[in-house]
C-alpha cells in the first residue's frame, strides 16, 4: 500500500508538471521548472518518496530537512550562513526525535510471543572485516549477529529451522545479510540511526509457517534480510 502511496504521489507531480507547461504554453501563467534552486528537488523528491514508503527515519528525514534548506537558500530565503547554523540544531532534534519515537516493527500476531532468552545463544560477528557463514543443518533458539565496519553474510536457506526462533543483530559502519527460505515469517523491529532494515520476505504466508523474530540495531549500518 504505500508502494502504491509513492507511485500515486510521483504521478501527482508528472501531472502538475505537464500542466504547469501547458499553462505556460497556453499564456494562462508562467511556469518554469528551472527556477533558483531546481536541482535540489533531487534531494527533496526521493526523500519525501522514502517517507512515503518506508515512514519517517533518521536518513530521509535529515535528507528532507537539507534539500528544503537548500530550496530556501537559492530562494534567497535562507542565507548560507544561517543555513550552516541551523544544521547542527536540525540534525540534534532529527536524532532526539529518533531516540523518542517507537521502533517501526512488523505487528507480532496475537497469541504469539517470541523466545526472548539470547544469553547462551551463539554469536557471529564481523569487526573490520567480511565474514560469511553458511548453516545447512537443523537451527534451534536464536543467535547474535554484530558488524563493526565490517559486513557479515548468514546463508539459512538450506538450513531447517525446527521451532521459532529469534535474532538480535547489531550493525555499526557496516551491513549484515540474512538469506532465509522463502517460507520464513520474519518479525522485525528495533533502532535504526542512518541505516535501515530491509525485510523483502514474501508477505501472506501462512501461519504454521517458520518464522523469525528480528531485533535489528542500525547505527550509520543496515541490515537486509531476504530469501
Amino acid at each position: 500500500m504505500k508502494q502504491q502511496w509513492s507511485r500515486i504521489l510521483l504521478g501527482v507531480l508528472l501531472i502538475l508538471a505537464g500542466l504547469g507547461y501547458a499553462g505556460d504554453v497556453m499564456g494562462f501563467w508562467h511556469f518554469d521548472l528551472f527556477f533558483a534552486g531546481w536541482w535540489s528537488l533531487f534531494i527533496i523528491i526521493p526523500c519525501v518518496v522514502s517517507i512515503v514508503e518506508n515512514g519517517f527515519d533518521t536518513g530521509n528525514s535529515l535528507g528532507l530537512v537539507f534539500g528544503l534548506m537548500l530550496l530556501f537558500s537559492a530562494q534567497g530565503i535562507l542565507s548560507w550562513h544561517r543555513m550552516i547554523q541551523l544544521l547542527f540544531p536540525a540534525l540534534l532534534i532529527i536524532l532526539g526525535i529518533g531516540l523518542l519515537a517507537r521502533p517501526r516493527r512488523v505487528p507480532v500476531p496475537a497469541g504469539e510471543v517470541p523466545p526472548a532468552d539470547l544469553s547462551h545463544a551463539p554469536e557471529l560477528s564481523a569487526v573490520f572485516s567480511q565474514e560469511t557463514r553458511r548453516i545447512a543443518n537443523t537451527i534451534t533458539g536464536g543467535a547474535r549477529l554484530t558488524a563493526v565496519f565490517g559486513s557479515l553474510t548468514v546463508d539459512l536457506r538450506d538450513a531447517v529451522i525446527a521451532q521459532d526462533i529469534q535474532l538480535e543483530t547489531t550493525a555499526v559502519f557496516g551491513s549484515i545479510h540474512l538469506l532465509l527460505p522463502e517460507n520464513t515469517l520474519v518479525y522485525t523491529k528495533g533502532v535504526s540511526l542512518f541505516g535501515r532494515t530491509h525485510n523483502l520476505m514474501p508477505s501472506g504466508l501462512p501461519d504454521n509457517s517458520p518464522k523469525i523474530y528480528l531485533d535489528a540495531t542500525n547505527v550509520f549500518g543496515s541490515t537486509h534480510v531476504q530469501p
